[in-house]
This record gives structure tokens, C-alpha cells and sequence, in this order.
């Protein structure tokens, strides 16, 4: 039978149409949200003051690694070598000396806003004031004024802490406040004057925000680019120029210092090795005087010569002074001789001997013709005793002569031997005194020429860097109008599909039949009631409506059920359902009315807790439970005509009994039952919900069909798996689902097909059916 197949929907494929319509069905709401969200974006856009990024780029000179004379420039200051240096300057270009003189030289602590309703605005250089923090206190953390023209010579303050009552100044006059000295000027190149947001800082608040604003990137080469993101593209370009400014100004007065002290230092040195110069010629001088030195290897060679010389010359001495001994004996020795001649004598001597000689000579050859008592002999004899006498004496001063020569002579050979041995000695002593001199003299030559160097570090001014590209604004990067724009019909369309998915997930209520089937496989729902908007919703005579044809298919399926059950007549159908509010009382009258059509039918209010058949006809007093309790055999006096259908009869409930599971559970019941079913070719019971009560229990035997009725969007999950509990543990194996009140979007056909092959349909305006829909 496949309709109670157990296994008929144990194999589901997931409809994705079917999901997809889930969520388009809140279309309006998706869309409704796309344009909240984009006009939103756009407000938000239209009142977020942009922020504009500003740039500019350095160049850094390179340190070349020339040997000339101005090599050592790159100690002083002159350029960059490499990649870690550079990455140096990256830093002390934002160090805080530098911000603190943007800051300073800027004003940056000092700002003017034209206020509106929503957003400020800072005017920057159109403002019509320029202001200056002329001292502050140090427990100053900042203060806000609002200022405005009194007149073309004066200002007033207020909203601001001020001292005393006064709040109007004059331009261009110091302003004292609780917290400090200020000072306010006109712009002439500013708006007209008017009132105005005016802004004081602390400067370190003011140069934490500049800093953190700044932004440091090593590109390649020796370029630095340097970039800041801020609301005025002016001021964030006046910014950037003057940082670079300052840096190359710090970095002219590092080197400018640094060549300052280093002419300082070769002066001090240079004072210094000066007077070194001055006590090591002295010393010299001191040292040539006192050992009467001129040239000391000029003077050491004429010492050496002049003793070579005082030794021959003795040597000479000598051997002339034995020859005069030996002339001077034989002058002595009385004897008359010739003289030897011509040995060196002194021509004096020479003349003597020689005239002594020619007289020997001439004394011999008178002799040998004349006697010794010849007078010319006696003359010769007398003269030859006075030259004799002449030689003697003449040799006698040759001989005092050279012996004091000699003596003369050995004195200087002493003199220039021990000026010799004194030479080494003073020449170390010399040379280690000129070793000096010398160092002294080359490092003061040295210094000088540094000197010189320096002062042409001094006169030059080349900044560190090149301005590659002075400050410029690229445009706006913040807020990015396409990204937000595209962000917020993004977000309209996925908050709300989040929305519902949520919702979805979180929505324990059954909804459609795959909701069921996804949750119990082995129960069959022979039929989708549609939602109606009826407060007693009822079938009709003629009645083509959807509502009707859903009634007519959950009837077919009925009688099909009961056929396969070999059950022609009597066929009892008990409709229920989890708890009340579910519909079984509006299925089980609409069941009765649509199978009294093609045969007699009786419905009973088996409900006697909580009837409610009372709803859809005219109850009667007497019921089911008046028959129970009563001692009467037959039923027919309490059957009613339902009024809704020739074919249709009904048993109300009857007056409510203190104990009604007990009665239905009575054998007067089930005797009650086999009798009608002789009578009738269906009865339908409308029991009590089995969730709640027990009353229904017993109708489970007597009935040879269950419907179980299930409410949409009303029933929870849980009750489905109920339903399938009650059914496993009661052994029932007739029990069948009818989904009520399902709107057409959780129907199987959804909207495309619609219900019911007459339904006529009914123009609604175009709201209501965009929120009309759930």
C-alpha cells in the first residue's frame, strides 16, 4: 500500500529551489534592506570629512670613497654610505626633536573649526585667526573656546576657562589664561572673521598625534619616501615640507657642530704642539751651544780629518825633530864637519848650514895652501865657530819650535779623539731630539691642513638630501567611497539572508511537508490543507475553492486507505492531533462534510474535555457522554442532522463529565461504534489531543484510520517525533499526517501553480501582497 509505506520517502534530495524560494520569498525585506543600507552608506559618506594622503620623497646624497684631500668630509656629516645608515636617518627623521620643531614652527597645537550640526571642520590656513601658545603650564592637557569678532581690533572667548570675567582681547596682544600666555592675529589671507571652534593642545598630545600619523618607507636606492593621512591636503603637505626642512636644518647643524668642535680641537692642538715646537728648539739650541755643535756630521768628519792630519803631522814632527837633534849633536860635539842639507830645516837653519859648509869647504882648500896660523885660517875658524855657534841656537828655537808643535799637536789628537768617542752619544741625543721635532712639525702640519678642511665644511651648506618631490596630495583614502557603496548593497543583501537564515535555524516549527518527511519517513501525509482566512473555515456547496480541493484530495486518499483495508462501510476515522489549536476539529468537520458527499457520514465529538464542533454547527445538548452515562440501548435520539450536508449526521459531546477517559474507554462505547458502522459508510471521530490527555487512547483501538493532524507553523519538531513515539509504541499502523493551514509559499506548487483547478482568484493591491506574504 504506498501510501502507508514505510520506506516512500526514506531517500529525500534536498529541493534547492525549494531553499531558494525560502529566502526570496522575503524579497521585499531583502531589497528594503539594500536601499536602507546603501542610503545609509551614503549618508554616512556625506557627512565623514575625507582624509587625503599627502607624500614626498628625499634623495640622500652618497658617501663616496675618494682618497683626496677632502676624503675625511664624510666624518663631518656629508652623506649616506649604506643601507643601515639610511635606515638610520628613516629614524631620525620623525625623532622627537624634529617633531617638536614641526609642531612648534606649525602651530600645530593650535587649531580653528567652523562647528556645524554633525562634523567639524578645521579651515587650516583659511581661517580668519592665526593663534600661538605663547607658554603653557605643565599640568596643561589641552582647552577648547569658541571665538568671534567683536569689532576690526578685538576678539572674545568663551565656553573656555578664562581668568575672571573678561573675554574680550585685543589682536596681536598677549592673552593670559588660567593656563597659560596665547596670542591671537588676523589671516588676511582667511575667511572674514566670524565665530569659530578653537582648539588648544598640549604640545606633546599634539606632536604624539603628528607622530603617529607619519609614515617612513625605504623604497630603493637612497630614496626615502615620507607620507601622512590627514583631513587638510594643505596642512599635511605644509607638514611634510617643513619636517623635511627641519631635517636637513638639523642635519646642517649636526655637521656645522660637529666641524665646530672639531676646529676647536685642532686650534687647542694646534696651541698645543706649537709650544711642544717651541721647548724642542729650544732644547736643540741649548744642546748645539753647549756642545758647540753646528752640524754634528759635518763637524764629527773635519774631527776625524784633522786627526788623521795632527797624526802625520807628527809623525812629520817627529822625524824633522831627530834630524835637528841629530845636526844639533854634531854642532856640539866640537868637531868641524859638513852639515847635512837639504832634510826640511827651516831655511834660516839651511842658510847657516849651508854658509857653515861652503866656509868648511873653503878652510880646506886654503889648507892645502896655507897653515893653521894663516890668518885667513884663524878668520875661517872664527867664523866658523860663530856660525856654529848661530846653528846651534837657530836649531835649538827649530827644536823648542817643533817640540811645541808636537806637544800642540797631541793636544788636538786628544781633542778630536774624545770629541769621536762623544760623537754616537750625541748623536742619539740629537736625533731623538729632531725625531720629535719632526713629529711635532708633521702633525701641526697635518692639523693645519685640516683645518683648512674644516673651514670649507663650514662654509658649505648642502642640505643631506635633495627634495625629489615637494609635498603633494595624491586624493582621498579614507573613507573609500566605492569600497563602502559596494560594502553596504553587500551587506543590505547579506544581513537580511543571514537574518533569515538564522531564523531558519533556529525555527523549531513545522512548515512544510519536507519538514515532516525530514523528521518522520515512516508516516505518509496524505494531504496539504491551505491556509484560510475564515475565522470558521468550512466547505461549501459548490465550493471550488483551494480549501475545498485539498479536502477533496484528503478524502480520496481516505476511501483509497480504507479500500486497501478491504473496509467498504463503517470505515472510522479518528482525527487528532499533538495539542490543542492544531485544527483537528476544522479537518475532522470538513473531512465529514466532504465524505458525506459519496456517502452517509457521522461525526462524533469524541472531544469531551474541550469540544469544539460547536463552532461549525448548532450543538445540541444531549451528546456522547449523556449516551454513556444513560442507561438507554439505542443511539439514535442522540444523533443531530449537522445542517451542513444531506448526508451528514453528528453526536456532540454532550454535558462534560468529570471522568471522560473512563467512558469512552466503557464497552458502551465500542458496542456503540460496531452498531453505527452498520448504519453509516464513515464516521469521524474529533478526539482529544493525545499530547495533552489520555482520552484518546482507547479511540486508537475502534478506528481503522488515524489522522494525525499537524498545524503549520505551529506544531514544533518535537511533536513530530511524538506523533512518531505514540505511533511506534502503540503499534499503529494506520496513523497518516495532514499538514493544516499551510500558506502557499510552503505548499508543494508554492506560487507558481497555486491551488484548486476552478479557484478564483482576487486582485489585492500591490502592498499587500508584497507584505502580506509569510
Amino acid at each position: 500500500m504506498e501510501l502507508l509505506d514505510s520506506n516512500l520517502n526514506s531517500q529525500k534530495k534536498i529541493n534547492f529551489k525549494k531553499e531558494i524560494f525560502r529566502f526570496l520569498k522575503y524579497w521585499p525585506w531583502i531589497l528594503l534592506s539594500i536601499i536602507l543600507f546603501y542610503l545609509l552608506a551614503n549618508l554616512y559618506l556625506k557627512y565623514t570629512q575625507p582624509q587625503y594622503l599627502s607624500k614626498t620623497t628625499l634623495l640622500f646624497q652618497e658617501t663616496k670613497n675618494d682618497k683626496g684631500t677632502l676624503s675625511d668630509l664624510k666624518n663631518l656629516g656629508m652623506g649616506i654610505s649604506d643601507d643601515e645608515e639610511l635606515q638610520g636617518e628613516a629614524a631620525i627623521i620623525v625623532s622627537k626633536p624634529i617633531i617638536t620643531k614641526v609642531v612648534k614652527n606649525l602651530n600645530l597645537d593650535v587649531n580653528f573649526f567652523a562647528k556645524g550640526k554633525i562634523r567639524e571642520v578645521e579651515l587650516y590656513d583659511l581661517s580668519p585667526y592665526f593663534g600661538k601658545i605663547l607658554f603653557s603650564d605643565k599640568s596643561f592637557g589641552g582647552a577648547s573656546y569658541y571665538i568671534e569678532p567683536v569689532n576690526n581690533d578685538s576678539f572674545r572667548l568663551t565656553e573656555g576657562p578664562l581668568n575672571g570675567s573678561k573675554n574680550i582681547f585685543h589682536y596681536g596682544e598677549p592673552v593670559a589664561l588660567p593656563w597659560g600666555r596665547i596670542i591671537i592675529t588676523k589671516n588676511p589671507n582667511g575667511y572674514r572673521p566670524y565665530k569659530n571652534f578653537l582648539v588648544f593642545k598640549n604640545a606633546s598630545s599634539a606632536e604624539k598625534q603628528l607622530e603617529s600619523n607619519l609614515d617612513v618607507k625605504l623604497p630603493n636606492g637612497l630614496l626615502m619616501d615620507i607620507s601622512m593621512v590627514g583631513l587638510v591636503p594643505q596642512k599635511s603637505e605644509d607638514i611634510l615640507n617643513e619636517l623635511s626642512k627641519q631635517y636637513n636644518l638639523d642635519g646642517i647643524n649636526d655637521k656645522n657642530a660637529e666641524a665646530e668642535n672639531t676646529a676647536r680641537f685642532i686650534d687647542e692642538r694646534l696651541e698645543l704642539i706649537s709650544g711642544d715646537l717651541g721647548k724642542i728648539e729650544l732644547d736643540k739650541e741649548n744642546f748645539k751651544k753647549i756642545n758647540k755643535l753646528t752640524d754634528l756630521d759635518v763637524q764629527a768628519g773635519i774631527a776625524v780629518e784633522r786627526l788623521s792630519g795632527n797624526v802625520e803631522n807628527i809623525f812629520n814632527e817627529s822625524a824633522k825633530l831627530q834630524i835637528i837633534n841629530a845636526i844639533y849633536d854634531m854642532a856640539v860635539s866640537g868637531k868641524e864637519q859638513l852639515f847635512p842639507t837639504g832634510l826640511g830645516m827651516p831655511e834660516t837653519t839651511e842658510a847657516l848650514l849651508k854658509q857653515y859648509n861652503d866656509i868648511v869647504l873653503l878652510k880646506k882648500r886654503t889648507m892645502n895652501q896655507a897653515t893653521n896660523a894663516n890668518p885667513s885660517i884663524k878668520a875661517f875658524d872664527k867664523e866658523l865657530i860663530e856660525l856654529k855657534g848661530l846653528i846651534r841656537d837657530n836649531i835649538q828655537q827649530s827644536r823648542a819650535q817643533l817640540q811645541k808643535n808636537i806637544g800642540q799637536t797631541n793636544m788636538e789628537i786628544g781633542e778630536d779623539k774624545g770629541s769621536i768617542l762623544k760623537y754616537p752619544t750625541r748623536e742619539r741625543i740629537f736625533r731623538n731630539i729632531e725625531r720629535q721635532r719632526n713629529l711635532k712639525e708633521s702633525l701641526y702640519l697635518y692639523l693645519l691642513q685640516k683645518r683648512e678642511e674644516n673651514a670649507i665644511t663650514l662654509a658649505v651648506t648642502t642640505p643631506k638630501t635633495k627634495l625629489v618631490n615637494p609635498a603633494y596630495t595624491i586624493g582621498i583614502v579614507k573613507p573609500n567611497y566605492i569600497q563602502i557603496r559596494i560594502g553596504s548593497l553587500v551587506l543590505g543583501f547579506i544581513l537580511p539572508l543571514l537574518i533569515i537564515f538564522i531564523k531558519n535555524i533556529l525555527d523549531t516549527k513545522i512548515r512544510s511537508k519536507e519538514d515532516v518527511e525530514a523528521i518522520v519517513s515512516d508516516i505518509p501525509i496524505i494531504s496539504e490543507v491551505p491556509h484560510s482566512d475564515s475565522e470558521v473555515p468550512l466547505i461549501e456547496k459548490s465550493d471550488f475553492s483551494v480549501f475545498a480541493e485539498s479536502f477533496r484530495i484528503l478524502t480520496s486518499n481516505i476511501k483509497f486507505i480504507l479500500r486497501s483495508r478491504s473496509i467498504q462501510k463503517g470505515g472510522v476515522i479518528l482525527v487528532t492531533s499533538s495539542v490543542k489549536g492544531e485544527g483537528k476539529t476544522t479537518i475532522s468537520t470538513n473531512t465529514a462534510v466532504s465524505l458525506s458527499g459519496g456517502g452517509k457520514t457521522l461525526l462524533i465529538g469524541a472531544d469531551i474535555r474541550n469540544p469544539q464542533l460547536r463552532r461549525y454547527m448548532k450543538e445540541k445538548k444531549s451528546g456522547l457522554t449523556d449516551y454513556l452515562v444513560s442507561d438507554q440501548v439505542s443511539i439514535n435520539q442522540f444523533i443531530h442532522s449537522s445542517g451542513l450536508s444531506d448526508g451528514l449526521d453528528v453526536i456532540f459531546s454532550g454535558a462534560k463529565a468529570p471522568n471522560p477517559n473512563d467512558l469512552l474507554d466503557m464497552k458502551k462505547f465500542d458496542e456503540m461504534i460496531e452498531e453505527l458502522k452498520k448504519e453509516y459508510d464513515y464516521i469521524v471521530l474529533d478526539s482529544a489531543p493525545i499530547m495533552l490527555v489520555s482520552d484518546s487512547l482507547h479511540l486508537v483501538d475502534v478506528a481503522d484510520i488515524v489522522v494525525y493532524t499537524i498545524k503549520s507553523e505551529f506544531t514544533e519538531n518535537d511533536m513530530i517525533s511524538f506523533a512518531s513515539s505514540f505511533k511506534n509504541d502503540n503499534a499503529i499502523s494506520n496513523m497518516v499526517f495532514v499538514l493544516n493551514n499551510v500558506k502557499p509559499e510552503f505548499s508543494r506548487y508554492g506560487y507558481k501553480y497555486g491551488y484548486g483547478y476552478y479557484s478564483e482568484t482576487t486582485e489585492k493591491g500591490i502592498l499587500r501582497k508584497i507584505f502580506k506574504r509569510r
